[in-house]
């Protein structure tokens, strides 16, 4: 073995249930051996991080959004007036979250392009 260029070993312990998963994604790579998948698993893929605090702000901006949606509603029916500044809060509201989006969607885009040496 102190020949052979792959010279370390790695051993596992999987429970029969995550052994059957272990099993099955294998055999959708067609790898030959369990070395083998293991190898392009560890070498082939990427690893991503994802920061999840954006996607918190959005769900506060549209928890924020919607509640002043139900107020107006709520509001309008009593009343049956509509403000003008009530329909610009809501347009505020919306061009946040759409804001938000497009920053998600220009960093997902930068994560995914090919690197330039």
């Amino acid at each position: 073995m102190t020949n052979r260029i792959r010279n370390e070993r790695l051993e596992i312990k999987l429970t029969k249930e995550e052994k059957e998963i272990f099993k099955k994604k294998m055999k959708m790579t067609n790898s030959k051996t369990m070395a083998h998948f293991i190898r392009k698993c560890v070498l082939e893929k990427e690893i991503y991080v994802v920061d999840l605090e954006v996607f918190r702000e959005i769900q506060w901006l549209l928890s924020n959004a919607t509640n002043n949606i139900n107020q107006i509603a709520k509001h309008a029916n009593q009343t049956g007036i509509i403000y003008k500044d009530d329909i610009e809060n809501i347009k505020n509201d919306i061009n946040e979250i759409s804001k938000e989006i497009w920053n998600i969607h220009s960093l997902l885009l930068n994560r995914t392009k090919p690197k330039e040496e």
